[in-house]
């Protein structure tokens, strides 16, 4: 009885919904008319509200009343009633379209919060038809309402199924081969291909790509055929010049997403998709307005590149000039945004999962590219490369070691090439090259190190024209002082007499001659003398093998105390130099000479430019000598019956800050040796 009462009642209660809502809708225009051709009492107004209001809240309520679920579970005509569930979904679809709009057009007017309120009623009941429907009947009445006239009611259809796709977890087999059907349905909608031939809404087509991505996510795997066109429809779309910048980047994120599902089945896509996607990123301009659009691109190559990096060697050279300048793009977003942290992820992959010989002549070609045109990319190659060699097995660092030196070689001329540019910027650039240097230095063993740096030696002193590669040389060996600290005693020998030689050389005191032959000699002579003076006070610092024997101390000695005379680069830069660099070293000097004998003339030097003509090398050389007091401690006793005659000079001395300084040095003596010597003045 029930059954047949129910038959007889269902269609009638359902048609009467859409009935009631087609009746509505009517009435909302007649409404619209009535208030553009004349005024209706507010009553009525209020009472036509009030009307609609009731109707939407009992069919939200009937939809969810218990007995009506209990009638719509106990029917058995399936096929009828999923006909009649679409096209309720359809009308409850059309009709908050209908009511989306009111909102919109009453946004400013008093009634505006009544269409807010009535359009949450209405998203209310079509959450309460969705809960009715069981999945078996959800998949298909979706995927008939995604082929309906309407866009409004195609895109709310997908959002359905979306949000269906991630919320549910578990999916019985028969259901997840229902999902696949839709695949070609969302396909149709991405190409615009429509029966009516229309224009399909971007953001239809968008919300289309989201639902391949979320069906790929979730069943792909297991299910990898129907995916293999989605691909293909994306990199179709992605190669299209034509296409509008949102679309594309939802489709970016649909092929990050496909490609690392199907794996080695995107592998015939990719001699098309590459070179697309690869001109995607070429676009900086676009890239640099819509920072969605970057992160979709860049998203897309991390998944490729990560998927599929054994296959990207005919790519590799573009990926990685790409890559390069990306880099420099996405710096304005700050080191913890997502973009930048996908770049370097990316940057990861191309260092770590290539081998040497697919990605060494790779950066070859790279840096050849960019050197000229666009040095502040060479940062980031340099980067790659180090994480490449840091990574790098022994065994393949000794067989592409031969490689590896032949491409420092030519990119450590990266200076000399620039000679003219601004020293600030080429400094920067080569800090980046070093560092990558030093990374494989790190590696080798001392027989594979050795022959390196005596090629890099001599390869700064091979043409007298190319001084700017002895700059890049001292700026080497001081970084490689830095890491081997006291084993790098073992290679220094050959390096004091070349050291001594640059020392006096660049010293203004002692000749006029220009050291470097460009127009900005005097700051490239200062560096030269920092560089100098630091390896040198590292190589005494960790020396633990008395590697400064007396006739190295005797080489080194006189250049570097005829440093405190030379006031290259200005007063600012010579005080500058003197406190930061020279007096550290000569101090460490004083207690690396293997020789205690030698510690006399030294300190017989320092008091000689006590008594020079400028005042700022006396007052330099003070400073210099009770440095070397604090580290002698008390064995600079035996020095002090030859010091004081020199301090009690220098206690009349013409200028003020001298004296004041040789007052202070005198005190700081009595705190270091422990003994009074006001009574020797």
């Amino acid at each position: 009885m029930k059954i047949i009462q129910y038959l007889t009642e269902l269609p009638e209660n359902k048609e009467d919904d859409p009935g009631t809502k087609k009746s509505r809708t009517c009435k909302t225009k007649l409404k619209n008319q009535d208030g553009q051709l004349f005024n209706v009492e507010s009553h009525s107004d209020k009472q036509l509200r009030h009307f609609k209001f009731l109707s939407v809240s009992f069919m939200s309520q009937l939809l969810s009343s218990q007995s009506f679920v209990k009638k719509i579970v106990e029917c058995e005509e399936t096929e009828e009633l999923q006909e009649l569930e679409q096209r309720l979904l359809e009308e409850v679809l059309h009709y908050i379209n209908t009511v989306a709009s009111s909102v919109e057009a009453n946004v400013d007017k008093p009634t505006a919060k009544f269409w807010r309120v009535l359009l949450s009623k209405c998203y209310d009941m079509l959450d309460k038809v969705n809960a009715l429907l069981p999945t078996e009947t959800f998949i298909p009445v979706i995927g008939g309402l995604m082929m309906n006239q309407l866009p409004s009611v195609r895109r709310k259809a997908m959002d359905l199924l979306n949000n269906k796709v991630q919320q549910r977890t578990k999916w019985q087999k028969s259901q997840i081969l229902q999902l696949l059907e839709l695949v070609p349905e969302l396909i149709a909608i991405v190409k615009c291909r429509r029966k009516e031939e229309e224009e399909e809404q971007a953001i239809n087509r968008q919300t289309a790509l989201f639902s391949l991505k979320l069906l790929c996510k979730g069943f792909g795997t297991e299910n990898p055929a129907p995916f293999v066109p989605v691909l293909k429809t994306a990199v179709d779309l992605i190669s299209s010049e034509k296409e509008e910048k949102n679309v594309m980047g939802s489709a970016l994120l649909c092929i990050a997403e496909v490609t690392c599902t199907l794996k080695a089945q995107a592998i015939p896509q990719l001699p098309r998709l590459m070179p697309a996607l690869l001109k995607t990123l070429k676009s900086k301009k676009e890239l640099v307005s819509n920072e969605i659009y970057l992160l979709s691109a860049v998203t897309a190559l991390l998944k490729v590149a990560e998927t599929l990096p054994h296959f990207l060697s005919p790519y590799l050279l573009e990926c990685l000039l790409q890559v390069v300048r990306l880099e420099k793009i996405v710096v304005e977003f700050g080191p913890s945004s997502q973009i930048s942290v996908r770049v370097a992820s990316l940057k990861t992959i191309l260092a770590t999962r290539l081998a040497p010989r697919i990605l060494l002549p790779a950066v070859t070609k790279c840096y050849s590219e960019v050197v000229h045109t666009r040095k502040n990319c060479l940062g980031p190659l340099m980067n790659i490369l180090k994480e490449h060699i840091v990574g790098m097995e022994k065994e393949h660092l000794i067989s592409h070691q031969p490689e590896l030196t032949a491409f420092f070689m030519k990119v450590l001329d990266f200076r000399t090439e620039h000679a003219q540019d601004d020293l600030e910027e080429v400094g920067k650039i080569e800090a980046y090259i070093i560092d990558c240097l030093i990374s494989m230095v790190m590696k080798l063993s001392e027989a594979s190190f050795r022959p390196l740096f005596f090629k890099l030696f001599d390869w700064s002193k091979t043409e007298s024209t190319l001084k700017d590669r002895l700059l890049t040389f001292h700026r080497i060996a001081d970084c490689i002082a830095d890491k081997l600290k006291g084993l790098f005693t073992l290679f220094a020998g050959h390096l004091v007499k070349p050291f001594a030689e640059t020392l006096n050389q660049v010293n203004i005191s002692k000749t006029d001659e220009a050291f470097f032959d460009s127009d900005n000699n005097t700051e490239k002579s200062c560096l030269l003398l920092q560089f100098t003076m630091d390896c040198l006070h590292k190589l005494f610092l960790f020396d633990t093998q008395k590697f400064l024997s007396k006739e190295r101390a005797e080489t080194l000695m006189q250049p570097l105390v005829d440093q405190l005379e030379n006031v290259l680069g200005g007063d600012e830069k010579f005080q500058e130099r003197v406190t930061a660099h020279l007096i550290p070293c000569i101090a460490q000097f004083s207690v690396a000479m293997a020789d205690d004998s030698l510690w006399k003339p030294l300190n017989y030097q320092i008091l000689l430019k006590t008594r020079h003509n400028s005042p700022k090398v006396r007052f330099a050389a003070l400073l210099a000598l009770i440095e070397v007091a604090q580290k002698l401690k008390e064995n600079y006793l035996v020095l002090l019956p030859e010091s004081i005659p020199f301090l009690a000079e220098l206690m009349e001395d013409e200028c003020e800050e001298v004296e004041q300084q040789c007052q202070k040095t005198i005190q700081q003596l009595e705190v270091i040796l422990g003994e009074p010597l006001q009574s020797y003045f």
